[in-house]
């Protein structure tokens, strides 16, 4: 008996390290194995699990509800360490949506990803799903989450009883409809915070974290968001990357700041060097890449401030072929990086003629 039950307890462990699909492939090959897949701590549920023989978007839809209905009752009253759904939203999964929430939250749930987004135009596919923040109102029913991970969600936090997500320590956001306000709102209660990333989130206005410091934070990353200006208060940031149009950018307290990489477009380069020195004074790290812009003709930033800490800098423009003879008046970026050890300038024109300048 106390090697039956050993040989079970090494299943489950095996089991627990496996996909929940392949744990259930797996359960077809004893009828003892039968049921060992719920033993699985990370269930992913995605379009492709409904069978491709199934005709119509409404009968498809039924299918995959069905589906995942079917795997969280098999993980009643277990605890599920990951869950993931990944479909594109329509109006009639708004419950079931809400439903799989209190499920993971009741699981203890560690990681939670619901990636709803569409391929592609966003507007046709109607509004966002509204992420049911008013579930979100004691500490025991977010104490396990550490990573949230959210795709054509729309944020709207209750005015009161919200507490955000005190005990999150990763959060990724995909094309979030939400307001300045609003976010500042989740991003302050998220105290504990040490990875953030913005893809496609177009506040269409500031984007200000200092009421209430990031303490932990050290890894920030926005990319493609309609922002018109960056704040952040983040005393521990390590790693700022940045892809979009040109913007103020500030990070307050950030002395720790190892590396930082912006792609910038339709910017000047000295106002971009000027911005950058005022922001973020202390990065070790720069690179920068601009694109398509006109060089100036002489250089003309007179700042007292310096880049103090800098010791590496990646510089690659995209120039107008008009522009090649201005290519060396890039040195003089070394006025405000008196420290640097290696600077390295990577040009390349409209005829994808490149030129490289090592320090």
């Amino acid at each position: 008996m106390f090697h039956l039950l050993l040989l079970k307890d090494v299943l489950c462990t095996i089991l627990s390290k496996l996909p929940a699909k392949e744990a259930v492939r797996a359960s077809v090959l004893s009828s003892d194995w039968r049921c060992a897949w719920t033993a699985c701590p990370r269930l992913s549920f995605g379009a492709d699990d409904v069978s491709k023989n199934v005709k119509g978007k409404p009968q498809r839809t039924k299918m995959f509800i069905d589906r995942v209905n079917a795997g969280l009752r098999k993980h009643n009253g277990r605890a599920v360490a990951q869950i993931e759904i990944k479909y594109i939203f329509e109006s009639k999964l708004v419950d079931h949506l809400n439903n799989w929430i209190r499920f993971a939250m009741s699981a203890h749930t560690k990681n939670l990803a619901f990636d709803l987004a569409p391929p592609n135009n966003f507007p046709e596919y109607g509004d966002h799903y509204r992420f049911p923040s008013e579930q979100f109102t004691d500490n025991k029913s977010v104490s396990c989450l550490a990573c949230l991970q959210l795709s054509f969600v729309r944020f709207e936090p209750p005015p009161t009883g919200f507490i955000g997500f005190p005990h999150l320590r990763k959060l990724h956001l995909h094309v979030v409809k939400t307001t300045r306000q609003d976010l500042e709102s989740v991003l302050c209660s998220c105290v504990n915070l040490e990875w953030l990333s913005l893809l496609r989130c177009h506040l269409k206005d500031e984007m200000k974290v200092v009421r209430r410091p990031l303490c932990q934070l050290r890894y920030l990353k926005v990319v493609h968001c309609d922002i018109t200006k960056i704040e952040f208060d983040a005393a521990k940031l390590s790693t700022f990357v940045y892809d979009g149009p040109y913007m103020p950018i500030t990070l307050h307290h950030a002395a720790k700041l190892e590396n930082a990489k912006f792609w910038f477009r339709r910017a000047v380069f000295q106002r971009c060097i000027a911005s950058l020195l005022n922001g973020l004074p202390d990065v070790q790290k720069l690179t920068l890449q601009l694109g398509m812009q006109r060089l100036e003709s002489r250089w003309t930033l007179n700042s007292p401030r310096v880049f103090s800490h800098l010791r590496h800098a990646q510089i690659l423009l995209i120039i107008h072929r008009e522009d090649s003879d201005k290519i060396l008046y890039l040195v003089s970026f070394l006025r405000v990086a008196p420290f640097i050890e290696r600077l390295e300038v990577h040009v390349s024109n409209i005829l994808n003629r490149f030129f490289f300048f090592p320090l």
